[in-house]
């Protein structure tokens, strides 16, 4: 079959970057032709010529709705994403209903032949547990090359990657492993950039969140903890600026050609970010090749961009959440200023004790209320008093929305309040803190404010990318987590790049800090499929989501 698009001199170099025989102490011989072999076969997958398997032919029916079919079997065979967002449709034809998309790097199963090759050389196969792919349209059947494409997100934490923000303006981030000339050319100051990164290296990094365990309902079950094998953790036993980005089981491979050139982005070029800028980091790898950074560790992208990890500012991600009301049910308060402390009470006389509560925690209240000397004093089930306006409360609802019959899934959004809970009918099963528009009830259509009205859920993203307006136009932020796409002008999204909550600071979005924002993603309609990235509601479908002052 004749090669199309790329031929083995652009695939073995492409111009720039090092080439894979020039490599050293990154990966073995042997491990080498394997993943050239493997990454030429996936390039040419990407191109579109592969050896499709046999087809099953489709009876004639209508032409509208999902094709119903088989669904592929576990165990079955297997097709990877070598691009992100690679495009699971509802039938196997262009132009079909999107209804979600693959992870970069993610195994998915796939049926054994093929639905039809119309619009798709390669042919369409389907994937558990529905929807048709087009084999060479971001996806190939060369599982042998997953090893070399950025790793799958982590779905079963608070964060599903490790993250990090820029800490020079014009941070790289490489198509593929620079040599000499390329790293000259984006980044001029590294000799004396380098010569500051081993002051950085030894800095403490604390708790973060995907230390906080969690039970099978996705809820914290206790305070984060430290583990000698929590991610980022070094040999030592410690988390520092110069562990962070280091892997369980050593270095990776190094991709040994440009990941664009794998997914058929050919022409990629370096991109360069702004300062404070947010990447996600799959895995990584360190060079030890003179003249290409030697013994320099580098990131690697959901996108299969090659970051240096010495130019990023480690971001584990707050540990703070919210409170499981099916434990503590309404009414439940957050503390919503510094220096706060418990008061006793007495006939006429309110005393302030010694007890000092945080900001944002969460306080399960009785519902009595006293007034003493013209203040109020709310009741905690502990049995102190705090003052009313030191708190922000979510009272126990007498009156409901029509929609909420059953066991309904919905979410409720406070903008005045900064406070989301989640019911199950009339049950309120989740109570947290949020961030909305900064502008917070003026007009969303003129203001950063946060647009009110009933949405359903018409989109689920593990990550994507965020409106340069939603943290002040200031820097970019990228793989955001677990986004609930709500309308074009509004998302629920996951936080990493700030831990402010109950505090309005966003554009249009509400959002939430990551274990919660991961706790109402997995309790949400619609589900993500294992080893997709996104999945996107039918005709009234999805979780119902109530947007008030």
């Amino acid at each position: 079959m004749p090669h199309q698009g790329l031929d083995d001199q652009k695939l073995a170099r492409s111009e720039g970057f090092v080439h894979a025989s020039a490599m050293t102490s990154v990966t073995s011989p042997s491990l080498v032709s394997r993943a050239v072999h493997a990454l030429a076969l996936a390039s040419l997958a990407a191109t579109g010529c592969t050896g499709a398997e046999g087809g099953v032919g489709l009876s004639k029916g209508a032409a509208q709705g999902p094709l119903e079919v088989p669904e592929p079997a576990a165990d079955g065979p297997k097709l990877v994403a070598v691009r992100a967002g690679a495009v699971v449709l509802e039938r196997p034809e262009a132009g079909a209903r999107k209804v979600g998309e693959l992870s970069a790097g993610a195994l998915v199963a796939r049926s054994g032949s093929t639905y039809g090759k119309k619009g798709c050389p390669g042919g369409w196969y389907a994937v558990r547990p529905r929807g048709f792919v087009c084999n060479g349209d971001g996806v190939t059947l060369r599982v042998e090359v997953a090893p070399l494409l950025p790793a799958p997100p982590q779905v079963a934490r608070p964060l599903p990657y490790r993250y990090g923000r820029a800490l020079t303006a014009g941070m790289p981030a490489y198509v593929g492993v620079p040599d000499a000339a390329a790293l000259g050319e984006a980044e001029p100051d590294l000799r004396r950039w380098q010569s500051k990164v081993s002051e950085r290296a030894g800095m403490p990094i604390g708790a973060a969140a995907n230390d906080v365990p969690l039970d099978e309902r996705g809820v914290a079950s206790g305070p984060p903890v430290l583990l000698p094998t929590a991610e980022g953790v070094g040999d030592d036993g410690k988390r520092t600026e110069g562990s962070f980005f280091g892997f369980v089981g050593g270095n990776a491979a190094a991709p040994l050609v440009p990941l664009s050139v794998v997914a058929g982005e050919v022409g990629a070029k370096v991109s360069a970010l702004r300062k404070g800028s947010g990447v996600a980091i799959t895995r990584s790898f360190e060079i030890s090749e003179a003249g290409a950074g030697e013994g320099r560790r580098f990131g690697v992208t959901p996108e299969g961009r090659l970051v240096p990890a010495d130019r990023l500012q480690a971001v584990p991600g707050s540990t703070w959440h919210g409170i499981d009301l099916e434990k503590d049910p309404l009414p439940v308060a957050f503390v919503h200023r510094y220096e706060v402390h418990a008061w006793s009470l007495a006939p006429g006389k309110a005393t302030m004790t010694d007890d000092e509560l945080e900001k944002r925690t969460a306080v399960p209240l009785t519902g009595r209320f006293r007034t003493v000397e013209g203040m109020r004093f709310e009741e905690a089930r502990a049995g102190y008093w705090l003052r009313a306006q030191d708190l922000v409360v979510v009272v126990k609802r007498t009156k409901f929305p029509d929609f909420a019959q059953g066991s309904t899934r919905w979410l409720d959004v406070s903008v005045a309040n900064q406070t989301l809970t989640a019911y199950e009918g009339q049950k309120a099963v989740y109570a947290t803190l949020v961030s909305t528009g900064h502008d917070q009830l003026q007009d969303a259509a003129t203001t950063a404010s946060t647009p009110r009205g009933v949405f359903r859920v018409r989109s689920k993203h593990v990550t994507r990318g965020v409106d340069p307006r939603e943290v002040g136009e200031s820097f970019d932020v990228a793989d955001a987590p677990w986004v609930m796409e709500l309308d074009p002008a509004v998302s629920l999204t996951g936080m990493y790049w700030s831990d402010t909550v109950g505090e309005a600071r966003t554009f249009h979005n509400v959002a939430m800090l990551p274990v919660d924002a991961r706790r109402l993603f997995t309790w949400t309609e619609p589900q993500v499929p294992e080893g997709w990235h996104a999945v996107y509601s039918g005709e009234g479908e999805g979780t119902i989501v109530n947007i008030r002052p």
